[in-house]
């Protein structure tokens, strides 16, 4: 499962360049939660697949796939629209300060 590293960290990745931004922090945390889900939907999907054949997957491959599924997540997460992750970053920005919250979005 890939980690989610503290807001701030150096490996953060796309940390939002403000630290005061709570709205962006919000939403990239929410998008990567969405990214989590789909990544455990990815391997209950993939474990459905019977491994039938001449070679059974040793376990670097399992590895590799997993970690392919943990790619296509935050991929597939960062590129959904009105998923999870906005669903998500809605209701919680209700609960940010008035000086964190965006603009009403349409």
């Amino acid at each position: 499962m890939t980690a989610i590293p503290p807001a701030g960290s150096p490996l953060g990745g796309t940390a939002p360049a403000a630290t005061g931004d709570l709205a962006a922090r919000l939403r990239q945390t929410s998008h990567q939660l969405e990214g989590v889900f789909l990544s455990y939907l990815f391997r209950a999907m993939r474990a459905t697949v019977p491994a039938d054949g001449l070679f059974a997957p040793d376990e670097g491959e399992s590895l590799m796939t997993s970690m392919l599924d943990d790619q296509f997540a935050q991929s597939a997460a960062a590129r959904l629209h009105r998923g999870l992750g906005d669903a998500l970053y809605q209701q919680l920005s209700r609960a940010l300060p008035a000086s964190g919250r965006p603009a009403q979005e349409p």
